[in-house]
């Protein structure tokens, strides 16, 4: 596991509780365990997917919560973070479920939900990248071969939805952010120090809000995520 500082030290440092819920059932194979510092503490820390639906129920979760779904290492029919070859309608059903506890539990009216994805779902783009924050000294591992290259370009783009009480309604942002724009909501809302230059720079997508006069704050309703058992059944 990376030995780098994390936003969950930071987090501990400032007393703000955290939670990782995990959807993967090979419960020792989740993103948060490429750090050491959760590694350590994941029996306190890191808990059964199960556990976000009895946290909501219970108005218990933590101030941060991270949600990881099934990754690999499963038969894609039951694998939903729609990673190729797994069946999409798995992977959004699974998001719906999160979303729609989360609307429907007592938490709703304190919440904001990044609903994100790591990695874009194709080669296509037809805006090119900009440039990026240069994060900080520690230069690339390239080899004489390769293509030389810094830490200053963002990649292909991929999709992020607020889900919140306070999410404006209709609105599209035009602003350039990165997955660190979501680090930078939660060090401007607890008051914590930023990790490299790249999430210091990053905005931190205050404009997708109305704090003021809250649109959602009776959370609107979702058509129903179902799984075509029969398609589901006919992919190899």
């Amino acid at each position: 596991p990376f030995n780098q500082p994390s936003v969950f030290e930071n987090l501990d440092a400032h007393s703000i509780s955290w939670k990782i819920y995990v959807a993967q059932p090979q419960f020792g194979s989740y993103a948060g365990l490429f750090f050491k510092y959760v590694h350590d503490r994941a029996a306190t820390h890191v808990f059964p997917i199960a556990q976000y639906f009895t946290d909501l129920a219970n108005n218990q979760l933590p101030a941060v919560t991270y949600i990881d779904p099934t990754q690999f290492d499963v038969p894609h029919h039951t694998e939903n973070d729609e990673h190729p070859p797994a069946d999409v309608q798995v992977g959004q059903k699974f998001s719906s479920d999160i979303i729609n506890g989360l609307m429907s539990s007592p938490e709703w009216t304190t919440s904001a939900l990044f609903f994100t994805y790591d990695e874009h779902g194709s080669y296509y783009d037809h805006v090119t990248p900009p440039a990026a924050p240069i994060p900080d000294n520690i230069a690339p591992v390239i080899g004489p071969g390769d293509y030389q290259a810094a830490f200053d370009q963002y990649g292909v783009r991929v999709p992020v939805a607020v889900v919140s009480p306070y999410a404006k309604s209709h609105f599209v942002s035009h602003v350039v952010h990165d997955h660190t724009s979501i680090l930078r909501f939660i060090e401007d809302r607890f008051g914590l120090p930023t990790l490299t230059n790249r999430d210091a720079q990053a905005d931190p997508m205050l404009e997708m809000f109305d704090f003021s006069n809250p649109p959602f704050m009776t959370p609107p309703t979702l058509p129903t995520a179902t799984v075509d058992q029969a398609k589901l059944a006919a992919c190899p």
